[in-house]
This record gives C-alpha cells, structure tokens and sequence, in this order.
C-alpha cells in the first residue's frame, strides 16, 4: 500500500496560558494532516506522538527524512487509519525534542523568548500533558473541528490521547492506546525517565541549561537516549548485535576502552538522535509525563478505549494496559485490550504497529 504525502504546516496559536499560570506569547506548532475533510469535518482523527516523536507520522522516506513516517504503517490509502476515509491529523508537542532537526516547529526551551531575544532554556515555564492537549485543541480550533473519531497514539502518545478524553470528553469517542502506561505514570517508570535525564545534567556543556549560544551537551544527550533505547528494546533484538568486539582486533578484555558491538550500537545510534535533539526540551518532556494521571478525572470520560500493548515491553509492561482496562470498567467504561504478540519490545508499537490493523479497523467501525 502507498504512503500519504507528508506536509508539515505551521499553526501559529497566539498567546496560551500554561497549567501553571505562566503565559507564552507567540506559539507556533507544526503539524501534518493526511486525507481530506469532509465537509461537515466529522471524520477527523488525532494521531499523537511519542516521547521523541515528531508531527510526521506518515510519508515516505525521502530527500529530507531518512526514514518513513513512524506509523506509516498504519496511516494511509487502505491502511487502518484510511486516508480514504478519515482526516489525520498529527501536531508538534509543546517542548518538543526535535527542535534542532532544521523540520519540526515548536515551541519550548530552544525557542525565543520575545521578552528578552535569548532562548527561553529553563526559563521556559514547566509544561504538562496537559498543555500538550489543550494546544491541540486550540490546533483543531482554527482547523474547524468540534468532535473526533478517535484520539490515538503510541506510549507518550497514548498519555495524550487518554488525556483528551478526560480533557475533552464531549470530542473524543475512541481512545486507541498503544505501549501505553496506563492511567498515570507508575512510580517505576517515572524513576526510569528520571534516570534518562542524570547524564544531560551532569554534563558541564548543559550550564543549567544555557547552551544556546555555546556548544550543546550533545555527550549527556547521547548518553540519556542511549539509556532511552536500551529500554525500548527487548532483550531478543539487543541480543541480534552480538557479543563480539566492536572492532577487529580491539577485545573488550584487552582494555576498558574497548567496546562490545551492542554497545557500539546503542552508541552510535544515541548520538546521531542527539544531532538533532534539544536537550533541555528532553527534561522538560520528562517532566510533563513524570505528572501524568487521569485517574481523578476518569469520571468525566465518555470514550471509549483499545489498549495494544507489546507482550515484551519493558519501559511500559503489557500489565499496566490491563490493570487500565481493568480500572476504566470498574468506572463503568467500555474497555478492551488487544496484546501485540512480538519479541522487539518498547518499540514494536512503531515498528510492529501493522500487526494491530484489524483490531484497530475493527474499533472505528464498532
């Protein structure tokens, strides 16, 4: 099946008042849409991105994307989300991180502060996922559309497409969620995210997050998405590296600076991501997602909700999708899960994500 032409637009949102009270002036977010509006806009689905992710989740790969969008897979003529049918429409996130990629427009720490000239950095005010959601709102606002066919997205994705529906539950009837962690962000996880960020402070390049006019801490962000990749794969998959020096000749047993070729791998790897990342952008994403949970607003939902989850996740373990479906019908909620039975891990909700077609098809007939 062909992919959609990717198209990124800019919308730009004016002045927002964050959860926290603290105002951005002009906000820019960049966002891509796939299919045709109908005309009385009722075919309309929110795809949201992943912790990384970006508003490009369609299209092949080409002069300026090295790789296809991340759920081209599902997205497109024929695909599950049919652009033949309905209206994707995938935005930017506040903070998102790749704001260094010379494509993505967002707002957050590497963008002016027009009260001063200079990068916000970490004067840029603390975001939520909620945040996240009511810009979107403010996006579907100036596109003209009042109600959704479904909010869907994967991991921190899902956090925001189950944020709507609590968010705004007279728009969203389906909720699809995939390598989600649920209804909030369990303890374990947000130790782990917590984690991810130690090696960007600790690197003297992020100055308490004033780099812009210097050199970046590209070393602690390599190291943080390194640690990121770690956890997104399985066992299986880090294993098909190999054992094996990374270089002929230069054994691990010979000397400490002596790599493993799935070291390498996740180095090298890592630090190409950290190209194109903006580190401060990285914690502020970490944070939003550590305050992550819907639970004392469940009772405003009205959707409807497909977890997937991936049987070897190990950053959001397919039990947490179940405890959620659990939690989502005791509050009276129609819920169901849907396992990806597959060996990669964490990112087998990109990767993997064709698998899950049928059942996903099949929810936003129901």
């Amino acid at each position: 099946m062909n992919s959609v032409k990717s198209i990124q637009h800019v919308s730009d949102l004016g002045t927002y008042r964050c959860v926290s009270g603290k105002r951005l002036q002009n906000v820019r977010i960049g966002f891509e849409t796939y299919g045709t509006l109908n005309a009385d806009k009722s075919n309309a689905i929110l795809v949201c991105h992943y912790f990384s992710g970006n508003a490009r989740a369609a299209g092949p790969a080409d002069d300026v994307h090295e790789l296809p969008g991340w759920w081209d897979k599902l997205i497109g003529p024929g695909k599950a989300l049919d652009t033949d049918r309905y209206f994707i429409v995938s935005s930017n996130t506040l903070a998102n991180l790749n704001a260094c990629d010379g494509y993505s427009v967002t707002t957050g720490p590497a963008s002016e502060n027009p009260e001063t000239g200079a990068a916000w950095g970490m004067d840029f005010p603390l975001v939520t996922v909620e945040d996240f959601v009511r810009v979107q709102k403010r996006l579907l606002e100036h596109l003209g559309i009042e109600r959704l066919v479904a909010v869907a997205g994967p991991s921190g994705g899902s956090v925001q497409a189950i944020q709507w529906s609590v968010e705004y539950p007279e728009m969203v009837p389906r909720v699809i969620a995939v390598i989600s962690p649920g209804l909030y962000i369990h303890p374990y996880a947000a130790a782990m995210m917590e984690l991810w960020t130690r090696p960007i402070i600790a690197d003297p390049a992020w100055n308490r997050g004033d780099y812009y006019t210097a050199n970046p801490p590209r070393e602690g962000l390599a190291q943080a998405l390194a640690l990121v990749n770690l956890a997104s794969l399985s066992y299986e998959v880090v294993g098909e590296f190999g054992y094996g020096p990374a270089e002929e000749g230069k054994h691990p047993a010979e000397s400490l600076q002596h790599q493993f070729i799935a070291d390498a791998t996740l180095d090298g790897i890592a630090r190409a991501r950290a190209e194109t990342l903006d580190a401060n952008s990285f914690l502020y994403m970490v944070h939003a997602y550590k305050l992550y949970d819907v639970r004392p607003r469940l009772h405003k939902s009205r959707a409807r909700y497909l977890f997937i989850p991936s049987a070897t996740d190990m950053v959001f373990p397919p039990h947490l999708s179940a405890t959620a479906v659990d939690d989502l019908r005791a509050a009276g909620l129609d819920a169901e899960l849907s396992m990806l039975n597959v060996s990669g891990g964490h990112l087998d909700g990109l990767m993997q994500i064709d698998r899950a077609a049928a059942g996903i098809r099949q929810f936003l007939d129901s």
